[in-house]
């Protein structure tokens, strides 16, 4: 067997391809991108990391081996995509120092090899920004794909404040930092890659940028080589922003209760007010830092700014209920809670780029 040294590399850049079970797509895929790369090609080793595939499938990978440019990575067990992308990342930079970055496409013939080389010259040419293959969705594109995508872009503006064409493409362009530093993302499945795409956008290096190169949209017939489970897979996906609905909704329900407590004994609804924020507030704080943004700036400063943004809200709270209530006539705790609703989605983007941003 080959030694890792003795595997060739004479391009600035490697290709990983995470497989689980792949059929004869893996071999076309990388034949294609070897046979068509001439000698300005940045790719010059491919990476194949059988994902727990089997005994049924070593033929498929020992075939896409043979070529010496190929390494074939092997996990025990399938582990999930985004643990077969950490360990082709790791296994490339370790084997091939110098490499400048890293091209990721899938095994199951969804991105054909021109678009390959496609993205990876952008790559070359853009060494410290990330790389999209995005696929425009239109022609005969199956229905839950096209939802998926666009559901997906909603989620990631809401979390990022900027909108990407295609948050869930697995043909991307990743600077040897942003691979080293996404190998310590401790998630593992699908939803490694948005994980990966929200950290770029948090680290300044990045300079707050995406690069997108259209490709074509490839679908192969009934889904056959596809593992995306699409309820469980993009539950996983959306968890970030599930993770603030859900600190929000106790938030909230604490907020309401006290402030229907102190409004039912007092009667005062400026009292009643500041005594839900004081409550909601405290346990959403420690809820947003630690949970939802999992924030890393320290804690003085976020509580100032967090404290600035609660007695922000609230007068503009209490300006809404005062209006639904006295001009329209909505009773004073449904008025409550529709001014919260109002408010709930510019709550989340204050707190992600003002009071909860990471170093």
């Amino acid at each position: 067997m080959d030694r890792p040294e003795d595997r060739v590399n004479s391009g600035k850049l490697a290709l990983v391809i995470p497989a689980y079970r792949p059929g004869g797509e893996l071999a076309e895929v990388v034949s294609g991108v070897l046979g068509t790369a001439n000698g300005d090609s940045p790719i010059g080793s491919v990476v194949i990391v059988d994902d727990g595939s089997g005994p049924a499938f070593a033929d498929v990978f020992r075939a896409v081996e043979a070529d010496r440019r190929v390494t074939v990575v092997r996990h025990a067990v399938n582990l999930g995509k985004g643990a077969a992308l950490k360990t082709g990342f790791n296994y490339a930079m370790v084997t091939w120092p110098e490499l400048g970055g890293i091209v990721s496409a899938d095994a199951d013939g969804q991105h054909l090899p021109g678009d390959i080389l496609k993205v990876a010259k952008v790559l070359a040419s853009n060494s410290t920004r990330v790389v999209l293959g995005v696929r425009r969705f239109d022609g005969d594109v199956p229905r839950r794909s096209r939802f998926g995508n666009r559901v997906t872009r909603l989620v990631f503006r809401a979390l990022t404040g900027r909108d990407l064409y295609d948050t869930q493409t697995g043909l991307r362009g990743w600077p040897r930092e942003h691979c080293e530093d996404c190998l310590r993302i401790a998630v593992n499945g699908y939803d490694f890659e948005l994980e990966c795409l929200l950290r770029a956008y948090a680290d300044r290096r990045q300079s707050g940028s995406v690069l997108e190169v259209p490709i074509q949209t490839v679908y192969i017939a009934g889904g056959r080589g596809s593992h995306f489970n699409p309820l469980l897979d993009s539950m996983r996906i959306y968890f970030v922003f599930l993770r603030y609905c859900g600190s929000s909704a106790l938030a909230a329900l604490l907020d309401s209760l006290t402030f229907y407590l102190a409004f039912s004994s007092s009667g005062q609804l400026v009292a009643s007010q500041a005594a839900g924020r004081a409550v909601a507030g405290s346990v959403a704080f420690l809820l947003a830092r630690h949970v939802v943004f999992k924030a890393d700036v320290s804690v003085a400063v976020a509580l100032s700014r967090y404290v600035a943004l609660l007695a922000v809200m609230g007068v503009v709270s209490y300006s809404l209920i005062q209006l639904l209530h006295t001009r329209l006539g909505v009773p004073v705790i449904p008025a409550k809670l529709l001014a919260e609703s109002v408010l709930f989605l510019g709550n989340f983007a204050i707190q992600r780029d003002f009071v909860f941003v990471r170093k």
